[in-house]
């Protein structure tokens, strides 16, 4: 019977703790008083040794007996803090196998080359496939009928200046062209290049208003003012159009639109990340849904799919993801009642738009009792957990020969 010390007792450190006493092994768990009496309690009716203390401690390590133990997984969610704790390990204990959990998968090879580490895996990542798999078994939706295509779908409103101000510029363009054409004669050419050249101030000389009656020069007047100040609102609402990233929301719907047979990914997180990466990767259309997608994440995804932001469980932002015409949905937030409530919610309007075309759902899910609940009552629902999908491959690298 192996010994094998297990350091972090969070939701995955909890399954390795279960898996690798399912496998026979002795575990000794580490964990610090932030972890919730009811983890605590599991692992140890599963069983484990519990060490309370930081895994980052060399004296706890100690007392957790790291130096005899065959392998060492290191299962926090900090990636500074697993490594380092890894290559203190590798110093004390250079027989003891150390796996650990790392967010940057690219970065693995160097770790295990460089420094011994048996092996450096990201749950998200090896997870992704699994949850790829389950949506696209669903087969491709078909094309919906031309009824379908011209039903009118919520459009996000425009805010009113950005349509007034242009709106009103042309308006004043226009007018000033129909005035100069019958009081100076002019073609309508010249009198759209004279306009043009009041409105933007430009005033070349070669037309003028020194003989026109007063009026006109008095329009002209107003009109020189009046173009100079509307010119500078319009190019500051386009400045604000950009900046805020409203125009990049709105290229991102319009992409979205143009979409048929895609998947909508909602959550951008580690998990929402390494779907979609995998989803683009093997050529299949995909649409992420997230709330706050910050920059860093919508500068990796923005350029292989379209990011919606908005909250999943509203229909107009599926909608926005084009839903009616997707063959599956995808919620994998960190939060179990919210995936379920965006799988019935994208379902509600998939019943409504789809004509009665049935949407494949698959949901990140922590907790296997509800899983089984629902896979029980319904076969269009899949739950997966990505802990449960990693933990077989740590367990395998942690007792590798």
């Amino acid at each position: 019977m192996r010994d094998v010390v297990v350091c972090g007792l969070g939701r995955f450190g909890l399954q390795m703790v279960e898996s690798l006493r399912g496998c026979g092994c002795r575990v000794t768990v580490v964990s610090d008083q932030r972890t919730s009496p009811e983890r605590i309690e599991r692992a140890a009716a599963a069983g484990a040794r519990i060490v309370t203390g930081d895994f980052r401690t060399s004296s706890v390590r100690r007392e957790a007996d790291v130096a005899h133990a065959y392998a060492v997984v290191l299962t926090a969610a900090g990636d500074v803090d697993n490594l380092e704790t890894a290559l203190e390990i590798r110093g004390e204990s250079p027989h003891v196998r150390v796996v650990m959990r790392h967010s940057q998968s690219q970065l693995s090879r160097r770790f295990e080359a460089d420094f011994g580490i048996a092996a450096a895996l990201a749950p998200a990542d090896l997870a992704a496939a699994a949850f790829v798999e389950a949506a696209l078994a669903a087969p491709a939706a078909a094309a919906p009928p031309r009824a379908d295509r011209r039903m009118r779908l919520p459009r996000r409103p425009i805010r009113t200046e950005f349509l007034a101000v242009p709106l009103l510029l042309v308006g004043i363009y226009a007018t000033a062209i129909v005035v100069f054409r019958s009081t100076l004669g002019l073609s309508w050419i010249d009198a759209t290049y004279f306009a043009t050249t009041v409105v933007t101030t430009v005033g070349f000389g070669d037309i003028n208003l020194l003989a026109a009656p007063a009026w006109v020069k008095l329009f002209g007047v107003g009109l020189m003012f009046a173009g100079v100040l509307l010119i500078a609102l319009t190019a500051s609402l386009l400045a604000v159009f950009v900046v805020t990233g409203t125009a990049d929301r709105l290229r991102n719907e319009f992409r979205a639109r143009r979409l048929r047979n895609h998947v909508v990914v909602c959550g951008l997180g580690s998990v929402g990340t390494a779907v979609a990466r995998d989803l683009y990767d093997r050529g299949s259309h995909v649409v992420v849904v997230d709330p706050t997608a910050d920059d860093e994440l919508h500068r990796e995804t923005n350029p292989r799919c379209p990011v919606i932001v908005g909250d999943a469980t509203r229909p107009v932002i599926l909608h926005r993801a084009g839903i009616e015409r997707a063959r599956a949905l995808i919620a994998c937030t960190s939060n179990d009642a919210l995936n379920l409530e965006i799988g019935l919610t994208a379902q509600s309007v998939a019943e409504s738009s789809r004509n009665g075309d049935p949407l494949r759902l698959v949901l990140r899910c922590f907790d296997a009792d509800l899983a089984r609940r629902i896979h029980a009552v319904s076969g269009n629902y899949t739950l997966l957990s990505e802990a449960n999908i990693a933990a077989d491959v740590f367990v395998a690298r942690a007792l590798a020969e």
